[in-house]
């Protein structure tokens, strides 16, 4: 396929003024709408097909783009047309703070420095390193529910699974992984069931316990440094200058939601669908090469994340729409991964279908940080749930609950399955 023309409006578009602009294209989305994840796949789909590139009143307003061409460009382009910062109309980041949150929403050179320091730390070789803790740590958790017979598998291991990780390969106690994971439930998803205004609250209240967290942590890791990421983003000097605490905290705080909340994303949707297809729960282990692939067909069915990213060109042309600028665009990686020019009867999951570069770690500068952890979590994950969970089952009774906003997810996967011994009974 070529290559989206982003330098190419379509005639006539660009005598436009905004408002003529916007509603000519205008097409409204709620990313955080209470549609299941289906709904909003499907809604996707049908702008694709009607209007790719269309203008939002909705969702605090922003463009969004639904072709994977469109998607990717937007990713590769960082610091070229599209900037990470500020990603809401009020100039704050996702956290509520007026300056960018490092690294996710800075680029260019200064983003380039904090990536040459992290990259090194997630490489294929350091990250193997961490396969036997995965292992216990799978197994740990199955133990806690193997003689049961059920579980809520979001809750009891696609949540506390990529936490032991997190926790490891930054240096922060294991003792903490439920604080941490519970203020990461509530500060992605708010109050489940809840109104908005408390969910706003509690977000609000947890994000400042988080912050005491890790100033606390700080101080003491200052005195004790190791060979972890903490101790190494501590030592880091950028321009001559060690990072502020607030500088860390927001490193920290990031590394914290996106490495606990993504892969339980993948995990708990993956096991909604293995558990109402038994079937794809064998054909994943038919030989000792099914499993990567499966695994590649899971993230691309599944992709959580929805970047957004601010025009900061004159324009910026997308599928020949001249976006100006200081517009916010959102593009869902889920639409991408669903886009049937790339993937063929994209919303059906093949095992076997031809390779192709999905987008569920992004693209780019911005490419996610964690993607060979993630990858190794997810390789462990299942493997252990196979050996100890051969055969299992979706709980009809207990519908799952799905969530959107710009990490999608699902709770209470409760599953069934014939009761096991824990690990040395």
């Amino acid at each position: 396929m070529t290559d989206v023309q982003n330098d190419v409006p379509a005639d006539g578009l660009v005598e436009l003024s905004l408002d003529e602009l916007r509603a000519r294209f205008r097409r409204d989305y709620d990313p955080f709408s209470s549609n299941t994840i289906a709904a909003q796949l499907a809604e996707l789909a049908d702008r694709r097909d009607e209007v790719p590139v269309s203008y939002s009143a909705r969702g605090n307003g922003c463009w969004v783009i639904t072709r994977y061409d469109d998607i990717s460009s937007m990713l590769r382009r960082s610091n070229r047309g599209f900037i990470s910062f500020p990603s809401t109309p009020d100039g704050v980041n996702t956290q509520g703070s007026q300056k960018a949150m490092i690294p996710i929403e800075i680029d260019g050179a200064e983003h380039r420095k904090y990536r040459q320091v992290l990259d090194p730390l997630f490489a294929p070789a350091r990250v193997g390193e961490l396969e036997p803790l995965l292992r216990r740590a799978a197994n740990d958790l199955i133990d806690e529910f193997i003689e049961a017979g059920e579980v809520d598998f979001a809750e009891e291991f696609a949540l506390p699974f990529p936490g032991a990780t997190v926790l490891a390969i930054m240096g922060w106690p294991a003792a903490d992984l439920h604080r941490l994971n519970s203020w990461v439930g509530i500060v992605m998803h708010g109050i489940i069931g809840a109104s908005q205004a408390e969910s706003d609250a509690a977000r609000g209240a947890a994000h400042s316990e988080i912050r005491q967290y890790f100033l606390d942590l700080i101080a003491v890791r200052r005195e004790s440094l190791s060979d972890d990421v903490t101790s190494h983003l501590i030592n880091l000097e950028l321009n001559g200058e060690h990072l502020t605490d607030d500088q860390l905290f927001d490193t920290f705080l990031l590394m914290m939601l996106a490495g606990l909340d993504t892969v339980k994303s993948v995990l708990a949707q993956s096991f909604v669908y293995l558990g109402q297809h038994p079937e794809a729960w064998d054909a994943m282990f038919a030989t000792p090469e099914s499993l990567d692939p499966a695994i590649e067909e899971l993230l691309r069915f599944t992709s959580p994340a929805v970047p957004t990213r601010n025009v900061t060109d004159v324009s910026v042309t997308v599928g020949g729409v001249p976006i100006p600028k200081g517009e916010r665009v959102h593009g869902p990686l889920a639409a991408a991964n669903r886009d049937p020019s790339y993937y063929p009867e994209p919303d059906e999951i093949k095992f076997d279908r031809q390779a192709k570069p999905h987008l569920a770690f992004g693209l780019g500068p911005h490419r996610c940080l964690g993607v060979h952890l993630a990858r190794l979590e997810l390789r462990i994950g299942f493997e252990e749930l196979r050996r100890r969970l051969p055969t299992f089952s979706l709980d009809t009774s207990r519908r799952p609950v799905e969530h959107l906003g710009l990490a999608w997810g699902v709770e209470g996967v409760h599953i069934t399955f014939p009761p096991g011994k824990r690990e040395g009974a």
